[in-house]
């Protein structure tokens, strides 16, 4: 990523976290609002952000939002935060899992928005697995509040199953 100054300057790695932020809802082909992420594009090519696909997806109009899966993904990769899962559909569910814990302990995702994707895209459908239960387990001690695996920060703990589960699934 560059911008038009040369580094990345508080208005585009501002535009950029907003865009890696909109990945986490689009990387499983859960696709949310469209024109949302033209706008996001907008502000990031206006705050600098330089990638040869970014200005494309700005540039749509809403008779081509069709476009922007495609595009989106072309983004994601140019600034280096894209997701290609394997072929095999439940060794992509757990490169999915891994991604979604990498993005915990990079501090790009809330652990407990990263818990919660790695349960319902991930644990849900895989079941039960030695690789996933470092998040499972640490969401099921935070169902009890009064509970004595009950954590005392929240966020720690669900980043420190995120490392687990990474040390867990092989990139």
């Amino acid at each position: 990523m560059t911008t038009t100054a040369g580094a990345p300057g508080a208005d585009g790695e501002a535009a950029v976290r907003e865009l890696r932020e909109l990945a986490h809802g689009w990387i499983d082909g859960q696709y949310g609002d469209p024109a949302r992420l033209v706008e996001a594009a907008a502000r990031a090519v206006a705050a600098g952000v330089d990638t040869p696909a970014l200005p494309l997806l700005a540039g749509l109009l809403r008779a081509e939002l069709d476009q922007v899966p495609e595009l989106f993904r072309q983004v994601m990769d140019e600034l280096g935060f894209g997701f290609h899962p394997p072929e095999d559909y439940w060794q992509g569910r757990l490169a999915l899992a891994r991604w979604y814990a990498a993005e915990v302990v990079g501090g790009w995702l809330d652990p407990w928005d990263g818990a919660e994707l790695v349960i319902e895209n991930v644990a849900e459908a895989y079941g039960a697995s030695e690789e996933l239960a470092p998040v499972v387990d640490a969401v099921r001690a935070l169902q009890d509040p009064g509970g004595p695996d009950y954590p005392s920060d929240v966020s720690a703990h669900l980043t420190r199953a995120a490392r687990e589960l990474l040390a867990r699934i092989p990139a």
